[in-house]
């Protein structure tokens, strides 16, 4: 963790960052732009003439800060030697002081060096744009968070992350009813038949993601999937210039119940498509395993934002190849009751009026249909409520694995439907 690496501009010496939109590095303070081919031909001429470049190598070992313990705090910046905050998994970031870009290349030695990553795709001006775009159509949203707003902090990370791919194999039990009515001298009669069925399987997965970072929360890293795996590219430190980066701190056998309840039950809703023909399908009991596990490590570009509002700070995610945002937005209680209060009324007067006129049942009030309509209008109107509450925030944990299950790898081995018994229920005209 000693050695660092920092990339600058061939023409003005200032710090160089990888730019998603354009696909190549960009200094900020000449506007010059270069591929990364050509970032590192100057690295290495630079070197053929002996000069020291601050964008080789550092040759020294700068000295790592530590606190009373013998943890590491921090690094001594290569360029202007003031302290860059860090702790041991930091592998990319940037001095407070004079914005250097730093990285830290032995943090990607050995078990800790990536099997691929996803660039960054878009830029921090449309991360900002983005979320603004957030902050739309919610109408429980406060207005002076919006008259008010200002991003606290962002900042483009290079998270931590495992892939899994494996094989759900097994067997799925359902109860599975077929309704049909029966006429008798006594009215109608409901018959349910039920069937004892079984589906025996398996299905391919591929790289289902799960955060690698205890700094990352699990269900906002959850809610920007999904990432298109097919534009992964090899491991280069250049695409860190700009960007913060931590290496992972969560084992891949610690992410393995989680993969694996997400490929669980998707092989299980897989093969609930399988059983066709019936009126309701319950599933009874079932026998699943997870084989043929194996992971790779991977950095997906995720931006990172903040805001503040009444003095507590709200944190936004985007993915930074797709621009999807994840991030719960603060509720006005005001709002809330106002939007309860109107749409009950409204459904409440309609209610009433369709009673007066005879539109739903003959015309008249009475005391049970007032009182039918005000338990509906109440209803409707905390359903509303419940709806624009759902809408401030988009953050939860993912259960399925779906979108990466192998296209055509479903097999389905066994298939038995087996007539079990027979429910009969008299009703009469």
């Amino acid at each position: 963790m000693g050695d660092v690496l920092s990339f600058k501009c061939p023409c003005c010496v200032a710090p160089l960052e990888f730019n998603g939109d354009q696909g190549q590095m960009t200094c900020e303070y000449c506007g010059s732009t270069f591929t990364m081919e050509q970032v590192k031909e100057a690295q290495q001429a630079d070197a053929l003439e002996g000069e020291n470049s601050e964008m080789t190598w550092s040759s020294s070992e700068p000295e790592m800060i530590r606190d009373e313990n013998g943890k590491v705090t921090g690094y001594e910046c290569p360029s202007c030697s003031g302290e860059i905050i860090a702790d041991e998994n930091t592998a990319a970031t940037e001095c407070p002081y004079c914005g250097n870009q730093t990285i830290i290349p032995k943090s990607f030695e050995g078990m800790y060096k990536p099997d691929g990553m996803i660039p960054f795709a878009i830029d921090k001006s449309h991360a900002e744009e983005k979320l603004r775009e957030f902050y739309k159509g919610k109408k429980l949203l406060p207005s002076s968070f919006t008259d008010n707003n200002h991003i606290k902090a962002i900042s483009g990370v290079y998270v931590p992350f495992w892939l899994a791919s494996a094989r759900a194999g097994g067997t799925v039990v359902f109860d599975a009813v077929k309704t049909k009515t029966e006429k008798n001298s006594q009215g109608e009669v409901r018959v349910e038949d039920h069937y004892h069925v079984t589906r025996r399987g398996s299905l391919d997965f591929s790289r289902v993601p799960a955060d690698a970072s205890q700094k990352m929360d699990d269900a906002l890293m959850d809610s920007l999937e999904p990432y298109d795996f097919d534009k992964i590219v090899p491991y280069d430190a250049a695409y860190f210039s700009g960007y913060m980066a931590d290496k992972y701190d969560v084992r891949a056998e610690d992410i393995k119940d989680r993969v694996n309840k997400r490929i669980r039950t998707t092989f299980e809703s897989e093969m609930r498509q399988t059983v066709q023909g019936y009126d309701t399908v319950t599933k009874k009991n079932d026998s699943i395993t997870v084989k043929d596990g194996k992971t790779e490590y991977a950095f997906l570009p995720v931006w990172m934002l903040s805001t503040k509002y009444n003095d507590e700070v709200f944190t936004f995610a985007m993915n930074g190849q797709t621009g999807k945002i994840s991030g719960s937005l603060p509720v006005d209680k005001g709002k809330y009751w106002k939007n309860v209060l109107i749409s009950g009324a409204i459904v409440l007067a309609l209610l009433m009026a369709c009673f007066c006129f005879g539109i739903l049942v003959s015309a008249g009030l009475t005391a049970q249909r007032i009182l039918a309509a005000l338990v509906i209008g109440v209803i409707a109107g905390f359903g509303y409520g419940a709806i624009l509450k759902g809408s401030m925030s988009n953050v939860h944990i993912q259960t399925q694995a779906e979108r990466y299950a192998v296209k055509d790898s479903l097999k389905v081995q066994g298939r038995s439907d087996v007539y079990m018994y027979s429910r009969r229920e008299q009703r009469n005209s």
